[in-house]
């Protein structure tokens, strides 16, 4: 078992579709911690809409590619079509970390290789992960957020406990 740290978001139907999809999530191992849900500005492609994001903490059996897999089928599930990158979505699921596992393939790099550059990963993450450094890391969240602009998010208040 190991603990995964999956990101997630959405700007087609944030309320209908984080819900669902944390369910599913929860099909796949036991939820040990949720952040709370953020209004984010949009990221690359701006026209469109703010996104909900959030973070989670997934205690499963599944290794990491296996898991990534299971996260794509959850997207394509809930109606995500990927038509252009950094436009409107149902649902993203970014497999953050997963342990300490490290690895760099065509299908899958972990630990992700943006996250410390995105300010509505770095917020939710930051309420999993408080003060403690995420996995490989000396430097906490909360100092990766310090070299970012965070203008413009807020907290919502959208429960995602199935």
């Amino acid at each position: 078992m190991s603990i995964a740290t999956i990101a997630f978001g959405s700007n087609i139907q944030p309320e209908h579709h984080l819900p669902l999809a944390v369910k599913e999530l929860a099909r796949l191992g036991d939820l040990v911690k949720i952040s709370a849900v953020y209004r984010t500005p949009p990221w690359g492609y701006i026209p469109q809409p703010y996104f909900l994001n959030g973070a989670l903490w997934l205690e499963t059996p599944l290794p990491p590619v296996a898991l990534m897999e299971c996260l794509l089928a959850i997207e394509q599930q809930l109606g995500r079509v990927r038509t252009l990158p950094c436009g409107p979505r149902t649902l993203d699921l970014d497999l953050v970390f997963h342990g300490n596992h490290k690895m760099s393939s065509p299908r899958l790099t972990l630990p992700h290789p943006r996250w410390k550059e995105r300010p509505f990963v770095l917020v939710p993450l930051a309420d999993l992960f408080l003060q403690t450094p995420p996995p490989g890391e000396s430097q906490s969240v909360t100092f990766f957020l310090s070299q970012l602009d965070v203008s413009g998010i807020q907290k919502v208040g959208l429960s995602l406990i199935p």
